[in-house]
C-alpha cells in the first residue's frame, strides 16, 4: 500500500506553490518590479506552470517521470551552487544552512518520481 507522502503529485503541488510565493512574489517584493528584473519573475513563474502541469495534467508513470526530470536538475543545481558559493543578482543561490530546506523540498518530487518511475 502506497502512502500519500510517496505520491509525486503532492510534492509537485507543494513545490509549485512555494516556488510561486517565494520565488515570484517574494522576489518581486524584495527586488522591486522594475523592467530589469522582469525576466527572472517570468522565468520563475514559468517553472511553476511546468510543475502545476505535471501535477494536474498527468498521472501515474508520466507524472513520476516528469517529476524526476523537472526536479532532479534543480537539486543538482542547488548542490553545485552551495559547493561553489554561486550568486544570482548578488545574492547567494544556496547559502548553507538555509539552502537545506529548498534542497530537501526539491529532492522529494525527484525521489518519489524515481520510486514510481515504472508505475502502472
Amino acid at each position: 500500500m502506497k502512502t500519500k507522502i510517496m505520491n509525486p503529485k503532492i510534492w509537485l503541488i507543494l513545490i509549485a506553490v512555494m516556488h510561486t510565493f517565494m520565488g515570484v512574489i517574494g522576489s518581486y517584493m524584495t527586488m522591486g518590479g522594475s523592467i530589469e528584473n522582469l525576466s527572472i519573475f517570468l522565468y520563475l513563474g514559468t517553472v511553476s506552470i511546468y510543475l502545476l502541469y505535471a501535477a494536474f495534467m498527468t498521472e501515474g508513470q508520466a507524472q513520476a517521470r516528469l517529476a524526476t526530470i523537472l526536479c532532479a536538475p534543480i537539486v543538482v543545481w542547488f548542490i553545485i551552487s552551495a559547493i561553489l558559493k554561486l550568486e544570482m543578482y548578488g545574492v547567494p543561490v544556496a547559502e548553507m544552512p538555509s539552502a537545506l530546506l529548498p534542497i530537501a523540498l526539491w529532492t522529494m518530487p525527484a525521489l518519489t518520481g524515481i520510486m514510481n518511475w515504472n508505475s502502472d
